[in-house]
């Protein structure tokens, strides 16, 4: 079989019209990128502002859990001087009762 003359990949020309409609369709679609691209910006922005406000939030937050941690330690440290006291209170009259004098319960509680 004959190959048929011609060029297969033949440029087809285009009339201003043509052009002119492909120009039009081209900028719609980049002035809709754009109108997309402003408002992406825009929920960055308010999501910066967010982020911006979470974050003084928990700086507050924890400020305020230090300050708690430090009077809950304080707390704590009281609470074991309370009960160290009470202990040797009854280490005390247990000796006193035991017939031990003052000197002698001083020397056993250096120990």
């Amino acid at each position: 079989m004959p190959r048929p003359k011609g060029s297969k990949n033949k440029k087809t020309i285009q009339t201003v019209a043509q052009v002119e409609e492909q120009i039009g369709a081209q900028q719609k679609a980049k002035a809709a990128l754009e109108a997309r691209q402003a408002e992406i910006l825009a929920v960055i922005e308010e999501q910066k502002k967010a982020l911006k406000d979470v974050k003084k939030q928990m700086r507050t937050v924890d400020k305020a859990l230090l300050t708690l941690e430090e009077k809950k330690a304080e707390a704590v440290a009281i609470q074991t001087a309370a009960e160290k006291k009470v202990e040797i209170e009854k280490v005390v009259t247990k000796l006193i009762s035991s017939g031990k004098d003052a000197d002698e319960i001083l020397e056993m509680l250096k120990k």
